[in-house]
């Protein structure tokens, strides 16, 4: 009887989740104990009414009917819940940061992402997921959105920066954002701080009239 009452409880919040969002175990531990909830969710898998993506992760059912088929993760919420599954702080790099900040359409092969954890590789619906060890100076303690902003504009370059590409960045973040970027952002190169501060100036501007002249 309480092994149904474990699985009702985990069923419901699954239920209450929005479509295709994905879980950790460790989400359900204040429903039951960590084995409880190992099996539960073992059994909601096998009925269908959770999807396992790889060991420690599912994700909520989230069929298209005009598609006919099952809507899989997206490679960076998965690089994400991997993340929060081995207490990792990541950020993306190279043309996954790009891709993700909407500075780039290409969309690609490999996601690759900055992490304090160890090097992992992962393939996920045709699309490789690399993770990369960085120091911990350039990494741990920063928001996902600053290390994704640093990532996108080391990787574009000095020379290739201009207002439009600090407008998207800037439009991409709230209050909070920028005021995190502006923390962790001093502790990065001297060219790229100079950079962040000019993403900032566009705070003050009226992003719907600004966006005319670009």
């Amino acid at each position: 009887m309480k092994r149904n009452i474990i699985i009702q409880k985990i069923k419901n919040r699954i239920q209450e989740a929005k479509k295709g969002q994905i879980f950790i175990l460790t989400d359900f531990l204040d429903l039951a104990s960590y084995d409880a909830v190992k099996k539960a969710l073992s059994r909601l898998a096998k009925s269908g009414e959770i999807i396992r993506i790889r060991r420690g992760i599912y994700k909520s059912p989230n069929y298209n009917e005009f598609l006919e088929l099952e809507v899989p993760v997206s490679p960076d919420d998965l690089a994400k819940a991997i993340a929060r599954n081995y207490n990792w702080t990541i950020g993306p790099k190279g043309d996954a940061a790009l891709n993700i900040l909407g500075l780039s359409t290409q969309v690609p092969s490999v996601y690759s992402y900055i992490t304090d954890g160890p090097y992992k590789e992962i393939e996920y619906e045709g699309v490789t997921i690399v993770f990369k060890k960085r120091s911990n100076r350039n990494i741990s303690g920063h928001s996902y959105k600053t290390i994704l902003i640093i990532e996108a504009i080391r990787t574009l370059g000095k020379d290739n920066i201009n207002d439009k590409v600090r407008y998207l960045i800037a439009k991409r973040c709230n209050q909070e954002d920028l005021r995190l970027l502006n923390e962790d952002g001093k502790k990065s190169d001297r060219w790229i701080y100079e950079e962040i501060k000019k993403i900032l100036d566009f705070e003050e501007y009226d992003y719907a009239g600004l966006s005319k002249t670009f």
